[in-house]
């Protein structure tokens, strides 16, 4: 297999924003999902892990380094109601203890700290999960899942991943919200993707595991990593994805 343009010439956040300024066609970016795994470096208990902006920082970055990847997944959702302690509301999401309030100090952290040598990803809960899970309207839940993927780009992430548990009830809505949040994204040079429903955003190149082969993109697993999965093998996908 041939290696896609610009692989090892430019550092890994140059990457993304050649793509996301449409000049990135033969780039390619590694990031297993590996956010709760990075838990194990810090022997911590999973739930203090990921409400614990320093763990989360300093574990992600031990775990990045282990492996070799040319990403770090600074966070993947989890924005509940029984979190936030009420209504959606954007600052009650990012209130301090929270785990969107950890992810994005840890993004700040991990930003100030890896430079332009990696680039960062987000995990999101689109709107219309929003929407179900706090039992709110559409628009109400749009303007809070714009304004965390505001949030996560100012913090410093380049890439944004979309997920979506629930069906949109208004498709033209649904589309207009991702489209939103892919004109954020692109505003700060970073890049906005869909996890698994087709739309206005693309999708990530979903590898397993047990697989090293891909072609160009944003590459990653096809879901979260186990807390539990081995180093060793996130260094042989990583590496096996290079070869």
């Amino acid at each position: 297999m041939s290696t896609p343009t610009g692989t090892t010439a430019k550092p890994a956040r140059k990457r993304v924003q050649a793509m996301a300024q449409g000049r990135g066609a033969g780039e390619r970016l590694i990031v297993p999902l590996a956010f709760d795994t990075a838990a194990s470096i810090s022997a911590r208990p999973l739930d203090d892990f990921r409400h614990d902006p320093t763990q989360l920082a300093n574990g992600l970055l031990e775990l990045h380094r282990a492996v070799g990847s040319d990403g770090i997944c600074c966070a993947l959702g989890g924005e509940h109601p029984s979190e936030a302690g009420g209504p959606l509301d954007i600052e009650l999401l990012c209130a301090p203890g929270t785990r969107v309030s950890a992810g994005l100090e840890a993004c700040r952290r991990l930003r100030a700290t890896v430079g332009d040598a990696a680039a960062l990803l987000a995990g999101v809960t689109g709107p219309a999960t929003l929407a179900a899970r706090f039992d709110t309207d559409f628009a109400t839940a749009t303007a809070a899942f714009t304004a965390l993927v505001k949030r996560y780009c100012d913090a410093g992430c380049d890439v944004i991943v979309v997920f979506e548990e629930s069906q949109p009830g208004d498709a033209d809505a649904w589309t207009d919200a991702l489209r939103t949040a892919g004109n954020i994204a692109r505003f700060h040079r970073a890049l906005a993707l869909s996890w698994d429903r087709d739309g206005p955003l693309p999708q990530p190149v979903k590898v397993e595991l047990s697989a090293h082969a891909a072609g160009a993109g944003v590459i990653t697993t096809t879901g979260p990593v186990a807390a539990d999965e081995s180093i060793e093998t996130l260094r042989a996908w990583v590496a096996g994805l290079r070869a």
